[in-house]
């Protein structure tokens, strides 16, 4: 008989999405790349099969008897201490990973725009942030670090929800109104990779993938832009780099940021697939559950924590979202949700 994390995962595969590595020299948050070894030691010695997002993605399409014990690491964003600190650990264990590169800040060193953001409220001297947005204004305190970095966290999760005009126009206002003048090149800190740095690691073994120019909210932009933004991506990085595959990420990833005209857009460019943020297993009946199913594939964030890391790759996970969904479904009541909806 089959072990049960086989039969539990019958069909399925896991992949993990990951962003920062914490570089001590350089100051860089993220994850502990101890843990990370560890991790990545257990799937080894349980003998799971550690594959390029690629080759999942086939054994999707193919249906793969194997998949059930197929793992896929992805970062998104490629940060500099991926270089320097992530694929030095993933190549240790000869574990592939997809790395998400936003061409337009790799292209020119910048900022990444929620960093800047940041930095900007956080080395401010005002007590209180005021901003007016179109949605109305936002306030909250910034007298401490602490309060600096939640004020500068709610103002990045409500840019999220502005079309993107008014998201560049209010980081813009933001630096003004504070008086902080930022270096233009990012810091070593909150540095992206450098084309070197990419090819570099692609002699390694690790395969990029396009996430935007300018990695904004692609439901908050027009049409035109909105293609431009993958196209553009998707061709600088082919020009940089022959490591490049044709799968994309949509930046920070919801649902509620993708339209369905990004799955077209996706499709008539040629790209095979995309990920998202949305938790859960990557399973054939998705994959084949319509022609834009492998537009959406579902990652599970990699948060450091060995006993939840083993319920995912295990399966326990697997049983648990089954429990959820079938207790959703038995207590799912029309009515109620018809009367709710138009409050």
């Amino acid at each position: 008989m089959a072990p049960l994390s086989d039969r539990l995962l019958r069909g399925s595969a896991s992949i993990f999405m990951m962003h920062r590595f914490a570089d001590r020299e350089r100051g860089s948050p993220g994850h502990d790349p101890d843990i990370l070894r560890s991790d990545l030691a257990y799937l080894r010695r349980e003998r799971y099969d550690l594959v390029p997002l690629g080759e999942l993605f086939s054994r999707l399409r193919d249906r793969d008897s194997r998949l059930g014990k197929t793992v896929a690491f992805t970062v998104d964003d490629g940060y500099a201490d991926f270089a320097t600190v992530g694929g030095p650990v993933f190549s240790e264990y000869d574990c592939p990973a997809t790395v998400f590169i936003v061409t337009g800040v790799v292209d020119t060193g910048t900022w990444y725009w929620w960093d800047r953001l940041s930095e900007a409220i956080a080395h401010a001297d005002q007590r209180v942030l005021e901003v007016e947005l179109a949605t109305g204004r936002f306030t909250a305190a910034a007298g401490s670090p602490g309060l600096a970095k939640k004020a500068a966290r709610d103002l990045v999760n409500r840019l999220k929800d502005v079309p993107d005009a008014e998201r560049r126009r209010v980081l813009v206002q933001v630096e003004k109104a504070l008086e902080v003048e930022l270096p233009e090149r990012a810091p070593e800190q909150f540095a992206p990779m450098t084309w070197d740095q990419i090819r570099s690691c692609a002699g390694e073994g690790v395969t990029f993938g396009p996430h935007t120019v300018n990695h904004p909210i692609m439901s908050q932009l027009d049409d035109d832009a909105a293609k431009w933004e993958i196209e553009s991506s998707w061709e600088r990085l082919r020009a940089q780099t022959s490591s490049a595959v044709p799968f994309f990420c949509y930046p920070n990833g919801g649902l509620a940021d993708i339209s369905r005209r990004e799955l077209v857009n996706l499709r008539a460019l040629g790209l095979e697939g995309a990920v998202t943020a949305s938790p859960g297993y990557a399973s054939v009946s998705r994959w084949h559950a319509s022609a834009e199913s492998p537009y959406l594939l579902p990652r599970f964030g990699y948060n450091g924590n060995a006993s939840v890391f083993r319920q995912v790759v295990t399966g326990v996970v697997r049983v648990r979202m089954a429990i959820h969904d079938a207790f959703s479904r038995a207590n799912y009541n029309p009515a109620v949700t018809t009367r709710s909806s138009g409050i």
